[in-house]
Order: structure tokens, then sequence, then C-alpha cells
């Protein structure tokens, strides 16, 4: 399952969406139960995602887990539905925003939405920093 790099910027005139990114402490975790082809997005700091392979849920927990790590701005696209657990690194806290799968039946749609959470994402940041 490729993780591909997210570079993206924000349409001119496009209305912002203000839903906000998931934020996690330093090892903290959090748990969601996705469709295929839904992608997780690394807005801040490294990600460590795990999930199981779905062909193998009838070996329950004897199913090997799959687990790999997302950094600041690359986004991961599931291929198959299923819980993904979704874990900030011990060293630092972390943010990620889950777009689910119907948001990306058009190219056009799906970066139109991520940059709009991108952007309440970054305005958000500023308005902390001021």
């Amino acid at each position: 399952m490729p993780v591909r790099p997210y570079h993206d910027r924000l349409l001119p005139g496009a209305e912002l969406d203000c839903t906000a990114a998931s934020h996690l402490a330093a090892g903290q975790m959090a748990l969601h139960d996705l469709r295929a082809r839904s992608s997780i997005i690394a807005v801040e700091g490294a990600l460590q995602l795990v999930f199981r392979d779905h062909a193998l849920a009838w070996l329950g927990n004897d199913a090997p887990l799959t687990s790999l790590t997302l950094h600041e701005g690359e986004r991961f696209v599931t291929s198959q539905r299923g819980v993904v657990s979704i874990r900030a690194t011990q060293a630092d806290r972390a943010a990620f925003i889950v777009l689910p799968a119907h948001a990306q039946h058009s190219a056009r749609g799906f970066v139109l939405q991520a940059a709009r959470r991108l952007a309440c994402v970054v305005r958000t940041r500023w308005r902390r920093a001021a």
C-alpha cells in the first residue's frame, strides 16, 4: 500500500469548510473504521498506522498486522475497508485529517475538500500563535 506525498494549495475563491484536524498527544491512539479508498493525511508530526488485511478477517486475532509510518504531508489511501489504528509517535504530538471515500469520487472534489480542511488547520494554528 503506497504512501503518497501530499502537496496541495488552496484554490482562489474556494469556500472554506472548517472541519478541524484530529489532534493526538505523544503516544496517544485513535481508532477509525474506514471504507475502502478513504484517505488519512498527516498534517502535523508523524503517525503510525496499524491495520489488518480485511481478506484475512476470518483468522481473527491471528491475522497479521500491517504497520506503516506517515510523515508530515504524506497521505495514505486505504485499499479496503477496516479498522485503522492511528497513533502519534512517542516523541511528538501529531494531527491528521481523515477524508471519507465518498469525497473522492473525482480528483477535483478530493483536492478541493483537502485544501479547505488544510486551510482551516493553518488558520487555527495562526490564531493560536498570535
